[in-house]
């Protein structure tokens, strides 16, 4: 009989402020969102992506993120993460007292070309700036993959892809990547044998999954990925987000739908599965839609309810 590989702990890096809001067409006062981050800060995440320097236009919704970063309120053990996509952006960035840029790009070209006006080997060029200057400012630096699960103009990223990629960003100095399934088209075997594969070819970085819930899949994927070894996970509260440049876009996988998976499973997360609904609840509001979460719509399955007094009439 085949046993269980599980860790006993996984990180959860909270992307709502930046990636849950990013897609959002009403724009969300600044106030709100220092007050989201901060809330989700008192959840105890290691990790919150907070947002972008990604160029105004590009993403009129982050157009706020110096002030927005100039605000929150910093909690001792929470690294705060911009994603800083070129140049121009970690320019921008060097103010704003991040501990990390997560550093972006397409693994396939014709979305590169499509999100940044690149291919990408020439983001990849770039990102060497970038590293540089992060190194400089003394920030951390993540490689982040774009598509690197699937690609909506080229579909499934050849695994020589992303190895060209992590290796370029290995040759920076980079020692933790993100692998992401931007269009949410990836299932279980495919993240279980592409993190085995990257796992093995470069096994001194370190490795996040960043997933979309768009086919209903990202769960079962997370647990194919933690069968892998992998143990950090980006999440959205709410399921909130989605990348503007992908037809038809949907959210994250929801925070407390990973944590409820996760808890029943025995794996720590650090995170109160309560306080994260309350969170979840003022997305909901800060939005002004449904949000994408099983959990939040119906609630944890440990909770109990009082037996009826008498049969039930069943339906007909």
């Amino acid at each position: 009989m085949n046993r269980f590989h599980l860790p006993k702990e996984v990180e959860i890096v909270e992307v709502g402020p930046r990636d849950g809001l990013q897609i959002e067409s009403r724009f969300i006062p600044t106030e709100e969102k220092i007050k989201m981050t901060d809330d989700l800060s008192d959840c105890g995440f290691k990790a919150i992506q907070v947002t972008s320097v990604a160029h105004p236009k590009a993403v009129p919704q982050l157009a706020d993120a110096e002030e927005v970063m100039a605000k929150i309120k910093r909690r001792p053990g929470t690294v705060y993460n911009v994603l800083v996509p070129n140049y121009r952006g970690a320019e921008r960035a060097v103010n704003m007292n991040a501990d990390e840029w997560e550093l972006m790009l397409s693994v396939s070209d014709s979305h590169s070309i499509s999100n940044a006006n690149k291919t990408t080997k020439e983001a990849l060029k770039e990102h060497e700036k970038v590293a540089r200057l992060a190194q400089e400012n003394g920030v951390i630096a993540r490689g982040g993959m774009a598509t690197a699960l699937g690609c909506p103009f080229e579909g499934r990223m050849p695994i020589d892809k992303l190895f060209y990629v992590i290796e370029a960003y290995e040759s920076m100095g980079i020692r933790y990547i993100t692998v992401a399934d931007t269009i949410g088209v990836a299932d279980p075997k495919h993240v279980y044998e592409t993190m085995v594969q990257v796992q093995e070819k470069f096994p001194d970085m370190k490795y996040n999954l960043h997933l979309h819930n768009t086919r209903g899949m990202a769960l079962a994927n997370i647990y194919a990925a933690l069968q892998a070894g992998v143990t950090s996970f980006d999440t959205a509260i709410g399921g909130l987000g989605g990348c503007p440049y992908v037809p038809n876009a949907t959210g994250n996988v929801a925070t407390e739908d990973v944590v409820h998976m996760l808890e029943l499973m025995g794996i720590e997360t650090g995170l109160t599965f309560d306080q994260l609904i309350e969170n979840a609840s003022f997305a909901e509001q800060l939005v002004g839609h449904p949000l994408e979460s099983a959990v939040y719509k119906a609630g944890h399955s440990n909770k109990l309810h009082d037996a009826p007094k008498k049969q039930v009439k069943q339906a007909d």
